[in-house]
């Protein structure tokens, strides 16, 4: 997959940095020099260049399939439009936009935009994630009832291995991986929300043995994981 992001301020930047960090091909694209000078040296096709001329835009590669196109100036709201109308003309397949606001967002839509997203909303989901659920490091929900959370390794399991302890039989949680190591924070990053993250390990199997300080990623229903946390008092 390669990504086209359109639109380097504080948010496009922290998302073409992080993609590229990553691994994957990213263009990142702004009208103003000054925005793409600072990642010219880590994103594969920094370019400056007006994004509401259809010639700028019919320059670049972003109708085919494995192209991924996000349009971050939610603040600029004509811009924002015109943008986003020319890349839906030119038949770009996964377009991504951002909104500002509710009336933003119905606009989109009704020009045939169905991946609209507020960053502030996923980061006040992101916080009260965190908030209502004491004792888990970082909580990502997958559907109304299951979610992934982090959870600090139980000081009684220091030691002991993964076949014993029962993770599955008798809390019904998987383990996906384990974080074991030194923090590192994520380069780039304007989120305040985000933390430094420990290296994970590869797939666990039964003989791994638990070390202190490991974080558990774990999934599970949010019921199971919440009774896991209470039982074991991590905070």
């Amino acid at each position: 997959m390669k990504f086209v992001i359109i639109g380097i301020g504080q948010f496009g930047r922290s998302l073409a940095i992080s993609l590229a960090d990553l691994g994957y091909e990213v263009t990142a694209l702004d009208v103003r020099e000054t925005n793409i000078t600072p990642i010219k040296d880590i994103v594969a096709n920094p370019l400056v260049g007006d994004a509401t001329d259809m010639r700028v835009l019919r320059q670049l590669d972003l109708t085919n399939e494995d192209t991924c196109v996000i349009v971050t100036v939610g603040e600029q709201y004509e811009r924002n439009i015109l943008i986003t109308a020319q890349l839906k003309e030119m038949g770009v397949k996964n377009l991504y936009v951002r909104s500002v606001n509710d009336l933003q967002a119905r606009v989109l839509r009704l020009i045939g935009i169905q991946d609209v997203f507020r960053v502030e909303e996923v980061a006040a989901k992101q916080l009260c994630a965190r908030l209502v659920n004491e004792g888990m490091v970082s909580v990502r929900r997958i559907d109304a009832t299951h979610s992934l959370a982090e959870v600090k390794l139980p000081a009684a399991w220091v030691g002991k291995k993964l076949m014993e302890v029962g993770l599955r039989q008798e809390y019904r949680l998987n383990l996906l991986t384990v974080r074991r190591g030194q923090p590192v924070a994520q380069s780039g990053a304007d989120d305040v929300l985000a933390e430094p993250e420990s290296p994970v390990v590869d797939t666990p199997d039964g003989s791994m043995e638990f070390k202190a300080c490991d974080i558990l990623v774990l999934f599970g229903k949010d019921t199971d994981l919440k009774a896991f946390v209470e039982k074991f008092e991590l905070q």
